[in-house]
């Protein structure tokens, strides 16, 4: 093994991902959002896919660069809801002709 060798040649490793929390779900998760308390009902109603509660301005994925993966979801739930039709029989042709003796 060649001591030498240069890092970029070494096995990266991925980067550990870093699970965050909201703290005070009565507040907007976003950083530097001015807006005070959220009420209870909000709080249910502005929760994101990515578990975290927005305010009114914030709800949208858009608008808080939410990290849940919307393509995928939709690809799984279609998957799961429309088998492939390839993997039932038709009809048609798979049916073996009788042959006259």
């Amino acid at each position: 093994m060649d001591v030498d060798a240069p890092e970029s040649l070494a096995p990266e490793s991925p980067a550990p991902v870093v699970l965050r929390s909201q703290p005070n779900k009565g507040r907007c998760f976003v950083e530097k959002c001015t807006s005070k308390k959220i009420p209870l009902a909000k709080q249910m109603i502005n929760k994101c896919k990515c578990e975290f509660v927005f305010c009114d301005l914030h709800k949208n994925a858009d608008d808080h660069k939410c990290s849940f993966d919307y393509e995928r979801s939709g690809k799984e739930l279609l998957e799961k809801n429309n088998p492939k039709l390839n993997d039932k029989p038709r009809g048609g042709r798979s049916f073996t002709r009788i042959s006259d003796d």
